[in-house]
Parts: structure tokens; C-alpha cells; sequence
């Protein structure tokens, strides 16, 4: 399930967001980050959270699940105070985090409900980039060991 909910989100972001660059799995990209990044920004990385299962009837799961988005930009400059002439190209990455929400607002796909937006975080914590974490939670429905109906011995001669 966790690889069809990121092709999902990767391929509605890369569809509804063009000013993002890269998008990939999460692996604590910033933790080892110095002066330069080794991907494109704008990116957004995604993250799956532990998460608990619940067993349904005919081998089927179920489970909220929680996807953290890492949005990555760079620090354009401050803000200097409202009146600043600055103040729009310093806080551009907002309209970006925006975007993302909007494409994913309405992402629902066959066994995943529509995702619903539960924490919204920034990180200034990265010298010159920003890392914004936006987490979300969608409800899913694992059928990969699904029990398949299959006709009772008695009910094929009948067929025939």
C-alpha cells in the first residue's frame, strides 16, 4: 500500500505543483546536509509514519495512515518588516506549501480515502533552507493477501 499512496501523491504533486523540482522518500535528507544540497529545490520529500492495522473479514487490513511531506526551499531573505518591498519574495514558500495542500485536499484513490490535513510545522533550523512538515492522514484499505472468491467444487458442476 505504501508504494501506491507515493506514486499517488508523487505524481499528484508533480502534476498540480510545478515549481517543485524533485520529490522522493524521506531519509533524513537534512541531517547530513552542510553548505550545498545534493537535489533540486523547491523538493518534497514523503514520509510514512508508523502506523496500526486493524484485520478485517477475507484477509483484508485496515489503517490510518499517516504521510509526513518534508517541502524544501531555500531562504530567500527576510522579511525586514511588513512595509518591506522584500516581503513578498521572502515569504513565497508559504504560496508553495499552499499549493501542495491544494493537490492534496482532494488525492483519494481506489482502497485510500481523501487525505486530511492534521500538522502543519517549520523547520528554520537548516541555514539556508527551509523544511516545512506538512502531515497527513488517509485511511486505507490493504487487499494484498485478500481472499479471492472461488466457486465451492459443488457450484462448478452446476455451471456446466
Amino acid at each position: 500500500m505504501r508504494k501506491k499512496l507515493f506514486l499517488a501523491i508523487a505524481q499528484r504533486i508533480k502534476e498540480q505543483v510545478p515549481g517543485i523540482k524533485f520529490i522522493d522518500l524521506w531519509n533524513e535528507h537534512l541531517a547530513e546536509i552542510k553548505s550545498t544540497t545534493a537535489w533540486p529545490v523547491p523538493s518534497v520529500f514523503i514520509e510514512f509514519e508508523q502506523y496500526d492495522v486493524r484485520q478485517c473479514a477475507n484477509r483484508v487490513c485496515m489503517a490510518d495512515v499517516p504521510v509526513r511531506l518534508h517541502i524544501i526551499t531555500r531562504t530567500k531573505n527576510y522579511t525586514a518588516g511588513i512595509d518591506d518591498k522584500r516581503l513578498e519574495a521572502a515569504l513565497d514558500y508559504f504560496d508553495l506549501i499552499d499549493q501542495v495542500h491544494a493537490a492534496m485536499a482532494t488525492l483519494a484513490g481506489d482502497n485510500f480515502s481523501t487525505f486530511m490535513l492534521t500538522t502543519s510545522a517549520t523547520n528554520h533550523n537548516h541555514a539556508e533552507l527551509i523544511e516545512s512538515i506538512e502531515r497527513y492522514v488517509t485511511r486505507a484499505q490493504f487487499t494484498a493477501g485478500a481472499r479471492t472468491a472461488q466457486l465451492h467444487p459443488i457450484d462448478t458442476l452446476r455451471l456446466k
